[in-house]
């Protein structure tokens, strides 16, 4: 981009002026449209913006020296702002920053505007940057800039601009290309939605099994539930069973995914779409673990103690002497292995596990190389995975170990039970003869494709060729 050349701007709102003030930074001359230009207007509001011409809407669109305008204005004043001088846009290079106010599975404000000016060449780009961002570099917020238009070139000059700025340009393609754009800021945690719903089941159903339990066990007790223990120390048993089988279940898949492989003897079968689903929310299932975790992890730091987890620590008693008075005994309470075991291990499993949660971010995870990446989402994470196990095994087998017939209805075994599932099948896929089998098919080898292949050359082999005789031994 050559920057001897103005920037037109229609709108002053809060948008065109923090835009200006960019365009202005990054060197470029800015001229500003308004219905009732106002210079005082504008530097009233921000004095940066002095250098900034304002007039008519005319002047900018007819100005010769101006080759790219950005329409900072509503999408319903595209017409009456345009419509007046069509005939004098010339290749002039009109940017959409508009975005809808409603999610809409038609057409985009862009592809109404080429519709409605077929002669324009129009790029749709910067809507999903808020004017904050562009303003100032050390708000946060993205700084990529979608870009799409039906026009090579104005799409290149858009990115090339972009760079200009200080931003980082993405072509999204044609105006087609524009609907997905537009619902890009309209869109509230794309994919969360049933991981979501998934997260809030496991730990209703985790709730309706300790109820049901406790159901169970104060029947046939002459205790009585202890009601003022809900808020934490009944509350912290379905968080920590949750949090360990969300782990669980965001590696699950990624097992099954290699063992369907092998099954089918080629990575291009398609998996059925409920399971693509599974693949795909792996992360927000991994990051639902980690909130559960600190949960569980604040609750049992607060409370833990001799009264609340007696098992943790060693016993004490004291003997006092026969007719004494004024006796004074001092001593300490010491935790057993058992509690030093089981706080030890899960403080280390949720440091990996917040490491895990830190490269989920798109801004941690674009400085990581592929192999980095996987060393951390996968080989990190199925050690976080064993750790988060070994804490429950640390903490539920000597319970375990007294009753040896019984353990299996122990919450604690039933929430290790996806996990050691999912650890032996890790297992049996880091040994050589599956691993590599595995490896072969992901580079694109096919079992049966492979087997054709064979049985093809074999014939071909076999094949006796005479002069005007062809026979198959």
């Amino acid at each position: 981009m050559s920057k001897t050349k103005a920037i037109g701007i229609v709108g002053t709102g809060d948008y065109g002026r923090a835009l200006a003030k960019r365009l202005l930074r990054s060197g470029y001359d800015v001229i500003m449209g308004s219905r009732n230009p106002d210079h005082n207007r504008v530097t009233s509001i921000d004095s940066d913006l002095i250098p900034v011409k304002v007039e008519t809407i005319k002047q900018v669109l007819c100005n010769e020296n101006i080759s790219i305008i950005f329409l900072a204005v509503h999408s319903h004043n595209f017409a009456s702002c345009l419509t007046p001088f069509v005939d004098s846009l010339g290749d002039k290079i009109i940017v959409d920053i508009s975005n809808q106010e409603k999610l809409s599975s038609g057409a985009s404000n862009a592809e109404k505007l080429a519709e409605a000016f077929p002669t324009l060449r129009i790029v749709k780009a910067f809507n999903t940057l808020s004017a904050y961002a562009l303003e100032s570099d050390t708000y946060g917020g993205a700084k990529q800039v979608l870009i799409a238009s039906n026009d090579q070139e104005a799409r290149e000059n858009i990115s090339a601009l972009s760079r200009e700025m200080g931003l980082t340009p993405v072509e999204y393609g044609t105006l087609r290309s524009a609907r997905d754009i537009e619902a890009y800021p309209l869109t509230l945690m794309y994919g969360w939605g049933w991981p979501t719903l998934f997260t809030i089941a496991i730990f209703i159903g985790w709730n309706i099994v300790l109820i049901i339990k406790y159901w169970v066990y104060y029947s046939k007790s002459a205790r009585s539930f202890k009601w003022d223990n809900i808020p934490m120390n009944y509350l912290n048993k379905p968080v920590c069973l949750t949090a360990i089988t969300l782990l669980a279940l965001s590696y699950l898949p990624g097992c099954l995914a290699a063992f369907l492989q092998i099954i089918n003897g080629t990575k291009y079968r398609r998996f059925p779409t409920w399971f693509d689903q599974w693949l795909k929310a792996r992360k927000m299932l991994g990051l639902y673990a980690l909130f559960f975790s600190a949960w569980h992890v604040a609750i049992s730091g607060i409370f833990i103690s001799p009264g609340y987890a007696g098992s943790w620590f060693e016993s004490t008693k004291i003997h006092f002497p026969e007719n004494t008075s004024n006796f004074v005994y001092d001593f300490s309470v010491r935790m057993s292995l058992k509690g030093e075991g089981t706080i030890s291990v899960g403080i280390l499993a949720l440091l990996l596990m917040s490491i895990l949660g830190l490269s989920s971010l798109p801004s941690v995870g674009a400085v990581l190389n592929w192999r980095e990446w996987r060393f951390v989402q996968s080989h990190l994470g199925y050690v976080t995975l064993f750790l988060v196990t070994s804490h429950v095994v640390i903490f539920a087998l000597p319970g375990w170990i007294k009753n040896p017939t019984g353990f299996f209805l122990y919450n604690s075994f039933i929430c290790c039970v996806i996990p050691f599932i999912v650890l032996f099948m890790k297992l049996l896929l880091i040994t050589p003869c599956i691993g590599n089998y595995v490896d072969k098919i992901r580079a694109g080898w096919e079992r049966n494709r492979s087997g054709k292949k064979h049985l093809e050359t074999v014939e071909l082999a076999n094949i006796t060729v005479n002069p005007g005789i062809t026979s198959v031994n």
